[in-house]
């Protein structure tokens, strides 16, 4: 979902991690503490496959309910094209 926003390199260093997460919740301690025990080699530069599969392993009820978030998503963006198309259509 959120991965989209990110570098198409398939790679997230800390800082984009940083960026994305830092909510007040955790410190910036405690983010890095999380971003390295998800990968391990601590290279400040995270497959974003394992971040991926991390957050599947442990989002337990709420996998349910970001799928039905990102099948609204995209539900919105299908109806907004074709708002968009019966408001202005192709002119060719």
């Amino acid at each position: 979902l959120f991965l989209h926003c990110l570098s198409d390199d398939g790679k997230l260093s800390f800082e984009e991690f940083n960026a994305y997460f830092a909510d007040g919740i955790l410190t910036t301690e405690e983010l890095q503490e999380l971003f390295y025990s998800i990968d391990g080699r601590q290279n400040n530069n995270l497959d974003t496959d394992k971040l991926s599969d991390y957050f599947s392993e442990h989002l337990g009820e709420y996998l349910n309910v970001l799928s039905a978030l990102e099948s609204l998503n995209i539900a919105i963006l299908k109806a907004m094209d074709k708002t968009k198309e019966v408001r202005y259509p192709h002119t060719e």
